[in-house]
This record gives C-alpha cells, sequence and structure tokens, in this order.
C-alpha cells in the first residue's frame, strides 16, 4: 500500500537485524524505529547546533506525538529557537544543556556494620554525610557508582554525524555511546551513526521522514499543532517550494497536513513575512557590490564593518543574507559571504546545495560544515587574498 504522507519507509533493500533468541529477522528501518521507541520510555531528540525550520518543527512534532503516547521527551539543541519559529508549540520548552543524566549511588556494605543514623550539611561547596554507626566503618565498605543513564533512547533529527550536535554530544558523548540511537536524517552525506538509521536522501525533509514515522506509530496522532510543525519543516527546508526539494510527495504531504489542520499562512508569515528591515538593509548593500562568476554560477559577496554599523547588524545575519541570495538566485553553485572579524583576519560563509562540494573544501580550509554552510576563518587580511585563494581551491576541485 502506498503510504499516507508520500514517502516510501519500506523500502524492499530491508537491512538484516538480530531479532529474538539470536535469530535474524528482516525489518526495515521504519519498522525497526517504531519498534526502538516502543521499548523506550525517556528518550532524548537531539539537534544540529545550526538549527532551521526543519530540524526544529520536525523534533517538535516528533516530541508531542511521542509525549501522547506516554513517552518523556526532551529536545536538546545548543542554539535556541530563532524568533521566526518561536511560534511554533513547545518551542520555548528548547533545551540548550542536558542536566542530571544519571544519578551516582553511595554504597555502604551494611553486613557487619548497622548505620543507626545518616545527615548531611554543606559546608564551603562541600557536601559531608554523617554516618553514626556502632563499628568502625572502612574504607572498603563504601562505594560511588553511577547509576543508570535517565534516557534509554537518543533521536538525533537532520544531524549527518554526531559531531555536528556541537556541545550536546561533545559535552555528553559517555551517553551517546552507551544508549541506542535513531538517526532519522534526509541528507546523502549522512555518516549511518545509529543503531537504527531512518535515512531518506529521497526525502524533501525530515518532516517528510518523521510524517511517515507519525503514522506508523499509531492512529489519530496527528493534529493541528503536529501538522504545523511538520509544514514548518517542509516550507523552510524547500524554501516556500521554490527549489528543487519541492517534490511531488512533499506537495503531496503539505496538503495532507493542511487538511489535518496545519496553520500555512501562520508559518509564511512568520517565515518570510517578518523580514527585519535591518538585514533587508544589509542584504541590499551587500548586493550592490556583488561579483557574480556566471561560468561557474558562484557569488561572491563582502561585508565591511561599515555595513554593520550602517544597518545595526552583525556577522550573525550573514546567514540570513545567504538564504535570501538562494532565493533570488536559485541555481547557483555556491555563495560566499567575506568580512573581516574583531581581529581584522577574514572570515567567511560559504553556501552550497552541493553538501560534498562543502566537506571537500573544509578539509582544505579546516572549516566547518553545518547545514549547507561552511564557516571558514582565514589568515588573510584582506578580502581579495582570501577570494583569490578560494578560487585557486576551487578550480583545482572542479
Amino acid at each position: 500500500a502506498t503510504p499516507l504522507y508520500g514517502v516510501d519507509l519500506n523500502p524492499p533493500q530491508s537491512p538484516f537485524t538480530k531479532g529474538a533468541d539470536d535469530k535474524i529477522s528482516m525489518l526495515t528501518p521504519a519498522q525497526q524505529a517504531v519498534d526502538l521507541i516502543q521499548k523506550s520510555q525517556n528518550i532524548l531528540i537531539a539537534l544540529p547546533e545550526s538549527l532551521n525550520g526543519d530540524s526544529l518543527g520536525s523534533a517538535l512534532a516528533l516530541a508531542t506525538t511521542l509525549k501522547k503516547l506516554n513517552k518523556k521527551v526532551e529536545v536538546a539543541c545548543v542554539e535556541s529557537a530563532p524568533d521566526k519559529l518561536k511560534f511554533l508549540s513547545n518551542a520555548e520548552n528548547l533545551k540548550n544543556q542536558l542536566t542530571s543524566l544519571r544519578d551516582f549511588v553511595i554504597s555502604i556494605d551494611t553486613s557487619q556494620n548497622k548505620i543507626s543514623r545518616l545527615r548531611y550539611e554543606t559546608e564551603d561547596k562541600i557536601l559531608k554525610i554523617f554516618l553514626a554507626t556502632p563499628q568502625k566503618v572502612e574504607q572498603r565498605d563504601i562505594k560511588l557508582e553511577p547509576g543508570p543513564f535517565y534516557y534509554d533512547l537518543i533521536i538525533t533529527l537532520d544531524a549527518p554525524d554526531l559531531e555536528s550536535l556541537g556541545e550536546v554530544f561533545s559535552l555528553n558523548s559517555e551517553l551517546f555511546f552507551n544508549k541506542s540511537i535513531l538517526n532519522i536524517d534526509h541528507q546523502a552525506a549522512n555518516e549511518y551513526f545509529g543503531e537504527v538509521n531512518l535515512v531518506e536522501p529521497t526525502a524533501a525533509a525530515c518532516a517528510e521522514i518523521v510524517a511517515g514515522l507519525v503514522e506508523n506509530l499509531g492512529q489519530n496522532l496527528l493534529d493541528a499543532p503536529v501538522a504545523t510543525a511538520l509544514l514548518t519543516g517542509l516550507i523552510a527546508k524547500t524554501r516556500s517550494w521554490q527549489n528543487a526539494k519541492a517534490t511531488p510527495q512533499a506537495l503531496n504531504l503539505a496538503s495532507r497536513l493542511i487538511t489535518h489542520g496545519a496553520e500555512q499562512e501562520v508559518i509564511i508569515k512568520n517565515l518570510y513575512k517578518t523580514k527585519p528591515l535591518n538585514r533587508l538593509k544589509l542584504l541590499g548593500r551587500l548586493l550592490g557590490r556583488v561579483d557574480f562568476d556566471e561560468t561557474k554560477k558562484t557569488i561572491w559577496l563582502a561585508a565591511e564593518p561599515a555595513d554593520f554599523i550602517a544597518t545595526n547588524t552583525a556577522s550573525g545575519d550573514l546567514p540570513f543574507v545567504l538564504d535570501e541570495v538562494g532565493d533570488l538566485f536559485p541555481s547557483l553553485n555556491l555563495s560566499v559571504i567575506f568580512w573581516p572579524d574583531n581581529n581584522n583576519f577574514i572570515s567567511g560563509i560559504a553556501q552550497s546545495k552541493r553538501v560534498e562540494l562543502l566537506q571537500k573544501l573544509a578539509l582544505e580550509l579546516g572549516g566547518i560544515v553545518k547545514g549547507d554552510c561552511l564557516l571558514i576563518k582565514t589568515a588573510e587580511t584582506a578580502v581579495s587574498s582570501a577570494k583569490e585563494k578560494l578560487t585557486s581551491l576551487l578550480n583545482s576541485l572542479s
């Protein structure tokens, strides 16, 4: 049967997985995902540190659905929800760091020494525990051991690798290495790092995959807030149906979500009709000095301190400029913005639909890939030198 939401979550190429009693059973990734969720009670949804409408919308939709199934769920990301996405239900509950991952247990052997009284107090940031016992307590009778982790399942969304989660992973790596991971993604560059990998490169967005998962988890789980969150992911990832990700399957899903109460007008208003005037002014100034390489379909932009001062913006507003440039010139292979940092060294952001190109550039330049962007720091003090170096590298890779 054709899945309701237009993405085939049961492909014929099913992986072999160990079943009960070590018997080999054939389960599709979608079936494995449902099984893993059903067996779990405390679930962490971890998002890339570079948040977007798809990752956050998908996470909130999935979290709401899991709570309906009486699961305890938390959503974590290094970044807070951007202003344009705060209209989504429960966006304010996003956790920026994980606390109380597990208890630590102090065990005392009382087979020979009975404890008659226990009390504690804090002094100079030190917790002191006092035990009253008729006999002497030896150090060997006391043990400090870590208890079990609070979470029994981690779901990653829109993350090609664990490193893309930022400090949510790096500060809690022991958790990730000891618990099952359900890896949900639509990026071809995904490293398949999960115990279960629900990776669909043909899907338009993670929201498309999560919609199918919601359907598979049970009936009547798709309400208006969930549908709105999923449609937000689709609209954000397809740039409001203006890029190549706007497939017939994605459009079919959008129609279904709207029939389930998704508030399309609210989404469009928040994503696209509330663009800050100062950012639009910055975009206008930079486009006035645009350098377009028609042969390589590359746009070069340069922001100067005067641009930030005149528009009351900062380098953190430049990803907005790149997104707008991508909408204005959908056939681009690459768009780059350079600007001087506080030490007058040239930094840059490169955006491309070709993730493999960004990864190759990152290997050569030592940059960091976040979604469809590459963050670059150079030792150059002139934009012309940084551009020349990057152009030479692009020529060698073509």
